[in-house]
């Protein structure tokens, strides 16, 4: 069992005309913890990384976070 240390509900929204892709923001507080935990302030985590939706058999979708490769 995954204990919850937030949960707050967010409206979703469609991409216009095409509509294949829905958008959620994602909390301030996760993206702050995250740029924390790695020693970075938000804006250098949100450049830096990408939000990496997986979804598969469980319920729900599961977020994790990856840096981008600087070539």
């Amino acid at each position: 069992m995954v204990e919850i240390g937030y949960k707050k509900s967010y409206k979703m929204r469609s991409l216009l005309p095409a509509k294949k892709h829905i958008t959620v923001a994602i909390p301030f507080e996760v993206i702050e913890r995250q740029a924390t935990m790695r020693g970075l302030t938000v804006d250098e985590f949100v450049e830096q990384y990408v939000a990496v939706a997986e979804f598969n058999s469980f319920e729900g979708i599961h977020y994790t976070f990856k840096e981008v490769r600087k070539d």
